[in-house]
């Protein structure tokens, strides 16, 4: 006798604000605290509502032109404008 298991997808969306995330890890926020995310990205990758963070310094250039919604970087990151 075979036992026959039927598995049901479930697909659930969660969204954070910046101003949510950046309580969860005690963050400072620059820019719009309502900006969203729902979803990951690399940051060379990023698309509107996507987190990316940037922890290698080869990626810096991508943190000025990534769509991504919020970007996590290191305190010690200073944007050349």
């Amino acid at each position: 006798m075979s036992k026959h298991t039927e598995y049901t997808s479930i697909n659930i969306t969660m969204e954070f604000s910046a101003k949510q995330i950046a309580s969860f890890i005690q963050g400072e926020i620059i820019g719009d605290e309502n900006s969203t995310i729902n979803t990951f990205a690399k940051i060379e990758e990023g698309t509107p509502g996507a987190l990316s963070f940037l922890s290698n310094p080869k990626y810096i250039p991508y943190i000025y032109t990534t769509l991504s919604s919020i970007v996590l970087v290191n305190k010690d990151f200073i944007p050349t404008l």
